[in-house]
């Protein structure tokens, strides 16, 4: 162009060119500082709609964002709604891509992924297949084409689950091409297999009308002559597609030049197109006028263009078919009709699968609930725990003035069996998901569960281990005759422990309250290869959840192991009536060790029953065993008048390497002994003194008893106060 604008013999009106739109651009972008209208026949960069760029540009071909109306109707027509988009990083294909992916939404289309490349879109393709693509948009150039499909035929996206819509204006067998200019390994038998039933949205390049059109040729007789004039094999020929296109531009600038003549002609004084200069803006104005008013029938239809400077015309879908590309449907733009896609069936589309292929792996959801079996079961063995729980309460209330059950402080029991029940009922809370309850309501379940848990724990662990630190108290204290330690003491660290629970959870809740999250689980295949099962797991977490569970955890940790603590110091009180600690060691070996299995199972499973009866397992079984541990001897020794162990008197004593507690309680047995004795005494006084009736010798023989008294060692305080 630089050459020809520069020739001093001539002067050009017009640019025709160029076919390729990367040579278009430059052209179209300079051609205009000379006046001069430039017209292509086949640029379909979306970038020469720019009228600021390209101020007096036209061209017989439409860009290609008009394509993507074609697109989404056939994606409508077809019930598609989720597609993938591929294109190659140039102007060209990604201007149109992301008018595409623009457009998406408000036509109802999901976009999987949008893939592109530079020059190598193996990593691509392979991407598409791992985000489940079924229906792609391409747009890239013919070479591209073959790697992308030889890549294609290798991940198995090709066939009866797979719809390719590209570019229409690739040459004849394009996928045949030769494989030193795309960088493939395939046969031409594989890339055959590959593109198999593909689809193209295209201008339409001749014209529907039987008639003869403004050159006074028909369809018919220009494809005849074209064909005599390239030696009948146009498909041999680079482009040959757009060969109307370039007819009809050439008349396009013909008539333009015709009625400009006419024009001038009427100027005053007359001018003829012969007097146009570069610097002539006022004619340069005219034929950019008649360019923008152009109107006729052409080989390729009708040729109008829009304010942009873009070619107005009908738009075709093709389908790759016996190894050629056949018309299956034809798009009216400018058809008042919703549906502007009308598909010819001469000849119809031909589905490898005999039908349109699903948008996307369709992923079914299954909710993975508890089995209504495993809940009434777990439901059943906890109810059992709930009335074995009750029936001890009973036990502890009518017996609670027997010496065996009023040692052992039978209200201190009744908060051990409340809080087991708390915890029975937090089971029956966690089995209830949402097909048991409304999804609304399911929340609240899980609040109920940490709630019932939590609290219950604190109760049964924090009533047994007061007891505990009562008798460790009391036997550890150098004036243990002295010790008085009440029940509503125990009440008060038991209240303290429920207390720092209850706070825990109420800031958890008001902070980071618990919410509704569904989780998926592993895809899993079915027989049905455009099927597969997603199991979804409702459930309640919240953002830092992990911290207050460990915060609850280490509080009951730390319960734990000062139960643990009080229980071994305890050991050697052989009082049974009084002393649990060897029951309560056991108690705490077995939450331990089953919170140690019961936390990491219950992390790792995914399957829901398997998680739910395990946990529940491990729940009623550490909980009905503390209960039975503390309660069942209780039971067993309800009808003995003077159980085992009640008794201070049947202490061990005098036994060698004794400790400091055993030695306190033989200490405690033999004062008891003196005191009794002298009480003895002291009613044999009293008769005497009311026998004999002497007050005198009442009061001498008194503070002769008090001294003997004091001589044995003993002391004036109650026994019953220990």
């Amino acid at each position: 162009m630089y050459r020809e604008l520069y020739n001093q013999t001539t002067t050009k009106i017009m640019v025709l060119g160029a076919g390729c739109s990367i040579v278009t651009q430059p052209t179209a972008q300079a051609s205009h500082h000379w006046n001069l209208i430039q017209l292509s026949y086949s640029s379909a960069s979306p970038l020469l709609s720019n009228r600021n760029l390209f101020p007096k540009f036209f061209r017989a071909f439409p860009p290609e964002t008009v394509f993507n109306a074609v697109k989404f109707a056939m994606l409508k027509h077809f019930g598609w709604k989720r597609v993938a988009t591929l294109h190659q990083t140039i102007d060209l294909f990604s201007l149109p891509t992301v008018a595409f992916l623009d457009q998406a939404k408000e036509n109802g289309i999901e976009i999987i992924t949008s893939e592109s490349f530079a020059d190598n879109p193996d990593i691509q393709v392979s991407n598409l297949k791992k985000q489940g693509a079924r229906i792609i948009i391409g747009n890239f150039y013919e070479t591209k084409a073959r790697q992308v499909f030889c890549k294609a035929y290798k991940e198995g996206m090709c066939g009866k689950k797979y719809v390719w819509i590209i570019t229409g204006w690739y040459s004849h067998q394009w996928w045949l091409g030769e494989h030193e200019d795309s960088k493939h390994d395939c046969t031409k038998e594989e890339m055959s297999e590959a593109v198999r039933g593909y689809f193209t949205t295209d201008a339409l390049p001749l014209s529907l009308a039987n008639a003869p059109g403004v050159a006074g040729i028909t369809t018919a007789q220009f494809l005849e002559e074209y064909r005599e004039y390239v030696s009948g094999h146009p498909e041999k020929l680079s482009g040959y597609q757009e060969a109307p296109y370039g007819f009809d531009s050439v008349w396009t600038i013909a008539l333009a030049l015709q009625e400009a003549e006419a024009r001038l002609q009427k100027f005053d004084p007359p001018r003829t197109i012969a007097d146009f200069s570069y610097e002539d803006e006022e004619m340069a104005n005219l034929f950019f006028e008649i360019m923008n008013a152009t109107n006729f029938e052409g080989v390729s239809g009708p040729v109008q263009f829009t304010f942009d400077g873009d070619r107005k015309g009908l738009m075709q879908v093709e389908q790759q078919q016996d190894e050629t590309e056949v018309r299956v449907g034809i798009y009216h733009p400018s058809s008042l009709e919703e549906n502007k896609l009308e598909w010819t069936n001469d000849p119809p589309i031909v589905w490898q699968g005999g039908k349109p292929p699903a948008d996307s792996i369709q992923e079914k959801e299954i909710p993975q609930t508890i089995s209504h079996g495993l809940f009434i079961g777990v439901s059943t063995l906890a109810t059992a725990g709930i009335l074995l729980a009750l029936g001890f309460l009973a036990f502890n209330v009518r017996f609670r003035k027997r010496r065996f059950i009023k040692m052992s402080s039978p209200k201190i029991n009744n908060l051990i069996l409340v809080g087991g029940i708390l915890i029975y009922v937090s089971i029956y809370f966690n089995g209830l998901d949402t097909s048991r309850v409304h999804f609304d309501s399911y929340v609240s379940m899980c609040k109920a569960n940490t709630w019932c848990l939590g609290i219950g724990f604190a109760m049964a662990f924090g009533a047994m281990f007061s007891k505990t630190w009562r008798v460790h108290k009391i036997f550890t204290s150098k004036a243990m005759m002295k010790t008085i330690i009440k029940d509503y003491q125990l009440y008060v660290m038991v209240a303290v422990l429920v207390l720092i629970i209850t706070l825990v959870l109420i800031i958890w809740e008001v902070v980071d309250p618990l919410q509704i999250v569904e989780r998926k689980g592993a895809r899993e295949q079915t027989d049905d290869l455009d099927v597969v099962i997603i199991p979804v797991h409702v459930t309640c977490e919240s953002t830092w959840q992990v911290y207050w569970v460990g915060t609850l955890i280490c509080i009951d940790g730390l319960l734990l192991i000062f139960g643990a603590f009080l229980a071994w110091e305890t050991r050697k009180v052989t009082v049974p009536a009084l002393n649990d600690s060897k029951y309560i060691g056991m108690s705490v070996y077995n939450t331990v060790i089953l919170s140690f299995t019961v936390v990491p199972v219950s992390l790792i499973l995914d399957e829901v029953d398997a998680r739910y009866a395990i946990v529940s397992f491990f729940t009623l079984f550490a909980t009905t065993l503390t209960l039975c541990l503390v309660f069942v001897p209780k039971v067993r020794a309800r009808n003995e008048i003077h159980p085992k162990g009640t008794m201070l008197s049947t202490m061990k004593s005098g036994e060698e390497g004794e400790s400091d507690s055993d030695r306190r309680i033989r200490m405690l047995s033999e004062m008891i002994q003196r005191l009794q004795t002298s009480l003895v005494k002291k009613d044999d006084i009293i008769k005497e003194l009311e026998t004999a009736g002497i007050s005198g010798q009442s009061r001498q023989h008194g503070e002769s008893a008090d001294e003997g008294t004091n001589t044995d060692g003993t002391s004036h305080e109650d026994p019953g106060s220990s």
